[in-house]
């Protein structure tokens, strides 16, 4: 700040600004806005075997793919939390960071947004989990989508658990893996499960 003593230094100031103003005009300063990574997650149980999927969509639009049958004991809602941490850790991985997540379970959404309390013990870890990997992005969103918008991922998953695909499809060829451990226990969390409880 510079103290104006008389009526011709403020005319002078006020000239400096318009210069400077129209200046900035000319020649605009350009910000960059980096484009996230989407992550569409989905899980899916059955009575024969529980699978996750993750789609990921690079800033150009190109998708990345994976599937895994989940080889141990797994409800719909652990399965679904077991896709959105395996994408976050490829994510991470990858030193991604910025990133939509898109999924079309809504339970898993409220609980990393807060809305929806946590009360199961089995499931406070993977909120844990997941809630630990999203603080290594710069930035990181998450929407709900409908079922019918997350079909990729959703359609995937269930070619995981071994449910066969529909007859009018020739060939696919499709890669998919097997996780034997839950991902909270293979990304040495030692969590007190009493004490994980989100209340």
């Amino acid at each position: 700040m510079e103290e104006i003593e008389n009526m011709d230094s403020l005319d002078i100031a006020n000239a400096d600004l318009l210069t400077r103003a129209h200046t900035y005009l000319n020649n605009p300063i350009y910000s960059v806005h980096l484009t996230p990574w989407k992550l569409y997650f989905d899980g899916s149980k059955t009575d024969v075997a529980s699978g996750a999927r993750i789609n990921l969509e690079d800033p150009l639009g190109i998708r990345h793919c994976y599937s895994f049958q989940l080889d141990f004991q797994c409800t719909n809602n652990r399965a679904e939390y077991e896709a959105l941490i395996v994408g976050l850790e490829i994510l991470v991985e990858l030193r991604i960071q910025s990133v939509e997540i898109l999924g079309d379970s809504m339970l898993v959404l409220k609980q990393i947004a807060g809305e929806y309390k946590c009360l199961s013990p089995s499931l406070a870890v993977y909120l844990v989990a997941a809630r630990n990997l999203l603080t290594k992005f710069r930035e990181a969103t998450w929407e709900h989508i409908p079922k019918e918008e997350n079909f990729a991922s959703n359609e995937l998953a269930q070619v995981a658990t071994g449910i066969q695909m529909p007859e009018d499809c020739v060939q696919r060829i499709i890669e998919i893996g097997k996780k034997s451990l839950p991902s909270v226990l293979t990304i040495g969390m030692e969590i007190d499960v009493n004490s994980a409880i989100i209340t």
